[in-house]
């Protein structure tokens, strides 16, 4: 059998058997058809896991076992003129409070990188961790 290939593939065929990888072109070719085949498989095998997850996911509609989803949290969720009073307080009587030590005591439930933008703003720093 006789293939013909790109320049690009040529080149990449070359430099597969120049590197010692492989002894010939043959090789090249024969073990990126064992890949496509193994990846036409998964690829397969895949589409078969997602039809039956969908599948799943309709009968548990049908039955009535689906949760809604559950809502974000209540009430506020942005910093406050009281939680800068607050940070700047315990950062003065702790220099080395980290903003993990500092979340538990806001007035909201916000992540770290939410109080690490505030502080900056402030013109105040701390350490990152422990």
């Amino acid at each position: 059998m006789n293939i013909s290939l790109t320049p690009e593939l040529e080149k990449l065929v070359k430099a597969h058997v120049a590197s010692g990888q492989y002894n010939s072109a043959s090789e090249v070719i024969r073990e990126a058809l064992r890949l496509m085949i193994q990846r036409d498989s998964l690829g397969r095998y895949y589409d078969q896991w997602l039809e039956a997850q969908i599948e799943l996911g309709w009968q548990q509609a049908e039955r009535g076992e689906l949760e809604p989803r559950k809502p974000g949290p209540k009430g506020p969720r942005k910093l406050t003129k009281k939680d800068d009073e607050l940070m700047r307080r315990l950062i003065a009587v702790k220099p080395g409070i980290t903003a993990k030590e500092l979340m538990p005591q806001l007035s909201v439930v916000v992540v770290e990188s939410t109080v690490c933008r505030r502080l900056k703003k402030l013109g105040l720093s701390l350490k990152k961790s422990r």
